[in-house]
């Protein structure tokens, strides 16, 4: 197996884990980078059947988007892959979602904090992308950048989320934490005052449990599940912390 079709094969798990988990659907897409020879692999974008996608439904791509075959079309959303893994060597993987509870808080003018141990990985703050648009073009790409920073994740206002990691398993990861974050922040709203962990906290934590080898862990969990999983629509969903 080359390490190409490797990597196809992983993106295209990632993706059906996405979409067992409710977190990609009609819309959303996922890449990964081989810098030894400059190829993004995208998935396919609006209207696809990412719950059933395979390693050959993946699209490769130069990072000016166009694609190697000259006649596949990427997603429309294409320059958020391409800024990022152009720009940062951390970002060997990209996810672009619309996940249901984390999309709130790019609507709600309230500002995202980690209120679990495993949300720590988000204390240096997640930021918002202002611009209401969607990110078709180079300069609205590098403009995203510029708002993500260094940041694992940014907010797209009224939108969705950009996840970006060194791996495909830590991009899962991340993005499931994040979620999952989100969704404890406003059902521990409905209690009282919400309680959150400081940036000290985040980092005395962070230097203690190595995140890699939490998202790998994590990884070999979810593919297991998605092993079993019966493709229909959310239907294998669980909790990521129950």
């Amino acid at each position: 197996m080359t390490a190409e079709t490797q990597l196809c094969q992983q993106l295209a798990t990632c993706t059906r884990i996405f979409a067992m988990q409710g977190m990609i659907g009609l819309f959303g897409h996922v890449s990964v980078y081989q810098p030894e020879t400059q190829t993004i692999f995208v998935t396919p974008g609006s209207g696809s059947d990412k719950a059933n996608f395979q390693a050959g439904d993946m699209i490769p791509i130069r990072l000016d988007g166009k694609p190697l075959d000259g006649r596949t079309v990427p997603p429309v959303e294409w320059p958020i892959h391409t800024t990022l893994h152009g720009a940062r060597t951390d970002a060997l993987a990209v996810a672009h979602l619309h996940p249901p509870s984390a999309t709130l808080f790019t609507i709600a003018r309230r500002d995202f904090h980690p209120v679990t141990l495993q949300g720590t990985i988000f204390g240096e703050g997640v930021p918002l992308y202002k611009e209401g648009h969607l990110v078709t073009t180079v300069e609205r790409g590098e403009r995203l950048l510029e708002t993500m920073g260094n940041h694992r994740a940014v907010l797209m206002r009224g939108h969705g989320t950009v996840v970006a990691g060194r791996t495909l398993a830590e991009v899962l990861f991340a993005s499931l934490i994040l979620e999952d974050d989100a969704k404890k922040t406003m059902q521990a709203a409905t209690l009282g005052p919400v309680d959150h962990f400081s940036p000290e906290e985040c980092s005395t934590f962070n230097a203690e449990i190595d995140f890699e080898r939490r998202a790998n862990r994590a990884w070999d969990f979810f593919t297991r599940l998605e092993a079993r999983w019966d493709r229909q629509g959310a239907t294998g969903k669980i909790e990521l912390f129950p």
